[in-house]
């Protein structure tokens, strides 16, 4: 491989990373809102002895932000695999 071909795949990387972290960043607070905000319904209608009608969806969302966040973590495990790459292609 040629110096600046393994410099532009270098490059390609470094963005790849970035994108990867931005992603991550952008999607990962909201989701902590979301988990935050349904954990606090959940005990208030435990409290409050509300309805499974209202209990279940809450649970739904808590289920669906936690496979979220299993794929964000994903994500950074690609991110790390991406920046290993790029540390041998250094050498």
């Amino acid at each position: 491989m040629s110096v600046a071909t393994s410099q532009e795949l270098r490059e390609a990387l470094a963005r790849a990373r970035a994108l990867l972290t931005r992603i991550h960043h952008d999607v990962n607070n909201p989701l902590s809102v979301l988990s935050g905000n349904a954990q606090l319904l959940q005990e208030l209608a435990r409290a409050l002895q509300v309805e499974s009608e209202f209990t279940d969806p809450l649970t739904d969302m808590e289920q669906a932000v936690d496979g979220l966040s299993e794929s964000i973590d994903r994500l950074m495990v690609v991110r790390k695999l991406l920046s290993e790459l790029e540390d041998r292609l250094g050498d």
